[in-house]
């Protein structure tokens, strides 16, 4: 009895330490991704999409609530739930050689993710432990990737694509062997060292991929609508400050955003021509009217302005916490429209410089613009 409990126990100690998670995933039906080597086919289509690319990943936050709901008592980690709802989506859009993204496209392609059902290692687990782990421990999680096809200019979505996804879980000894080997092979595999793996989205965006190049190989229609107007040029307003003391901050503030804008690509009007012709036009006294927006589009050929708003920083003032408040929105120069608003809230215990803090924030909300399909 006492051998058995040590060996129980050496197992345990094994598998757990090496936290070395392989991972699997497919598209429900698909024969764990068996077909795409025997039926496989290649795309006709030959060239590049523009799109923006809107991420909804707001449903995480109630995926650990609406599983409690259903019934399945049992505790799914953050890093799970991350996985379908990981960044690699965005990134996989950004580096495929059939998508171009431009802020200016009228083709937005919207992804909903959601996580639904876990089930726990059982039976399995009895086989890693009476194995010492070379039969794995298997958790399987179900969920479903969408991904929709809005069109811009009607306003109204033209086409949807639903997958189900179907991820394993493997956890022991034989998971670090070949953790380290298959997904040298194939995107369906990844290997980690919790639970949480890029898998899921790149066999979803592979999916998505190949079925949209092979639906315009048979829809010569549904190519018309990825279009996208000349690139616009922007201008960045400097911020109105109220209170003197935040000048420095703000005029930090401005400068990080305008460097953020310009590594996504926008082009904006030199800060020094910005800043004659504001004087000239009154502009940041005055506020934006229609007269002073119009008046300003013409002499400085921008065809939209950004306005940050209501900056608000304070200082170790929460918990020791840097917290930086400031509202941004991008208006259409010629009819005056809000073409998209955002409120950035900051909070950060780093001890670090206020420039490094308000460097972060204006990355933060530079990845919010990204991920939402406004740049």
């Amino acid at each position: 009895m006492y051998h058995i409990k040590f060996f129980v126990l050496v197992l345990f100690i094994v598998i757990n330490t090496s936290a070395c998670y392989l991972h699997h995933a497919n598209i429900q039906g698909d024969a764990y991704g068996a077909k795409e080597f025997i039926f496989g086919k290649d795309p006709f289509f030959q060239g590049t999409l523009p799109v923006r690319v809107e991420f909804d990943s707001s449903e995480k936050a109630f995926v650990k609530e609406y599983l409690k709901r259903k019934g399945q008592n049992i505790e799914v980690t953050d890093n799970t739930i991350e996985s379908y709802f990981s960044e690699e989506i965005v990134a996989k859009f950004r580096n495929s050689k059939y998508f171009t993204h431009n802020s200016s496209a009228n083709m937005k392609i919207r992804i909903v993710s959601s996580l639904e059902e876990v089930k726990s290692p059982v039976i399995s687990l009895i086989a890693a432990i009476g194995t010492l782990g070379i039969f794995p421990a298997i958790t399987r999680t179900y969920g479903r990737i969408q991904f929709e096809l809005y069109d811009s200019s009607k306003n109204k979505s033209i086409r949807t694509f639903k997958y189900p996804i179907q991820h394993r879980q493997f956890l022991g000894t034989s998971a670090i062997i070949l953790g380290s080997l298959l997904p040298l092979f194939s995107d369906r595999f990844d290997h980690s060292t919790n639970e949480r793996n890029f898998a899921i989205m790149r066999v979803a965006f592979q999916q998505f991929e190949n079925d949209l190049m092979l639906e315009l190989d048979k829809d010569k229609t549904l190519l018309k609508s990825f279009t996208s107007e000349s690139n616009k040029i922007y201008a960045l307003i400097p911020i109105k400050n109220k209170s003197s003391s935040l000048k420095s901050s703000a005029d930090q503030l401005h400068s990080a955003l305008e460097s953020q804008f310009v590594k996504a690509g926008l082009n904006l009007v030199e800060r020094k021509k910005l800043d004659v012709l504001l004087e000239e036009i009154k502009f940041s006294q005055t506020g934006l009217t229609a007269s002073n927006r119009i008046a300003f589009g013409k002499l400085s050929n921008a065809d939209r302005v950004i306005l940050v708003e209501d900056f608000i920083l304070k200082e170790g003032q929460s918990s020791n916490k840097t917290e930086i408040y400031f509202s941004i929105r991008c208006v259409d120069v010629e009819t005056g429209k809000i073409i998209w608003s955002k409120l950035s809230k900051y909070a950060n215990s780093e001890s670090n410089s206020i420039d490094w803090h308000i460097g972060l924030s204006a990355r933060e909300i530079m990845y919010q613009l990204q991920t939402q399909g406004d740049i």
